[in-house]
């Protein structure tokens, strides 16, 4: 089982009202009304259910209670700016600008309470953005399956073959090994994604398509074209380095460790069809349609 992130949380609130408003003012939510009348606050993607004290939707916890709440939000603004937003606001904070440890790297926080009391904690990320969500985990679910390599384990620094020189040596795609795909598999493609890429959308470093479906292993280096490891049919559509085949890990320098996430998908098509021309989004949507399981495995790299 893999758990990829909250939906929402749920605050017991002595005022639904005044913590609506309150939110809304200071903190810039979106008060939402949901499900026959009941009241949220949205962020992002995600909400705040609010319940009324006394008045708690089943199921709740044992002991729900207002000002008994912890959370921690991140902003998207800098922490002056936050802080001279709340002093407009007549809010004052009780701690910060301090150091803190969060998810996913060094945060620095101020802490403040609202009308209930409950312990706010705003923060931004010291490396300047929040650590990308597995992409993965924004596509509907499909079965997995086992994906390993000789050259590096899951979640160990990929090795120094994988890495792009910049010198014209765009590094070597490791090998690979897949089983238990669906029974009704008719084709696989493999990519290689580096979500942690500062572009908003990633970075596609590898996509080969037109594997058949007795294909179930690559040799190192097989990620250009006309590779002799390569089954006939199979060929590279255009990565984000602007060619065809695999580059290497390429992060910017002194950013934290990038994820370099290597994806075998099962398809329920033995062709795409695509033409190798075909940019790295067009291809991922094609793959996302006709995706019956997925394998993945990812080595890290900073430089």
């Amino acid at each position: 089982m893999r758990i990829s992130r909250f939906d929402h949380l749920v605050l017991t609130v002595a005022d639904v009202d005044r913590s609506l408003a309150w939110y809304g003012q200071v903190l810039g939510m979106e008060p939402i009304t949901f499900a026959g009348g009941r009241r949220a606050l949205a962020l992002g993607e995600q909400k705040i259910n609010l319940h009324q004290q006394g008045a708690e939707v089943r199921p709740h916890a044992n002991h729900p209670t207002p000002g008994s709440a912890d959370l921690c939000l991140v902003s998207a603004r800098p922490l002056t700016e936050v802080a001279a937003h709340l002093a407009s606001q007549g809010v004052t904070f009780e701690e910060g600008p301090v150091a803190r440890t969060g998810a996913t790297g060094p945060i620095t926080s101020l802490y403040l309470r609202d009308p209930d009391g409950n312990l706010l904690e705003i923060s931004t990320y010291d490396s300047g953005r929040p650590r990308a969500p597995w992409p993965y985990d924004l596509l509907a679910p499909v079965p997995s399956f086992t994906l390993t390599s000789t050259d590096f384990s899951d979640g160990d620094p990929l090795p120094p073959d994988q890495v792009h020189s910049g010198d014209g040596h765009p590094g070597l795609s490791p090998q690979l090994s897949w089983e238990g795909a669906p029974p009704e598999t008719r084709g696989y493609a493999v990519t290689c994604f580096d979500p942690d890429a500062p572009t908003g959308s990633g970075f596609w470093h590898w996509l080969l398509l037109g594997l058949p479906a007795d294909c179930n292993a690559l040799p190192a280096g097989a990620g250009v074209d006309h590779h002799p490891a390569l089954p006939p049919g199979a060929y590279h559509t255009r990565s984000d380095f602007g060619g065809a085949g695999f580059g290497g890990a390429a992060p910017p320098a002194g950013d934290p460790a990038h994820r370099y996430i290597f994806a075998v998908h099962a398809l329920d098509t033995d062709q795409l069809r695509l033409d190798p021309a075909t940019p790295a989004g067009g291809v991922g949507f094609n793959l996302v349609a006709h995706t019956i399981g997925r394998a993945t495995l990812y080595g890290l790299h900073a430089n």
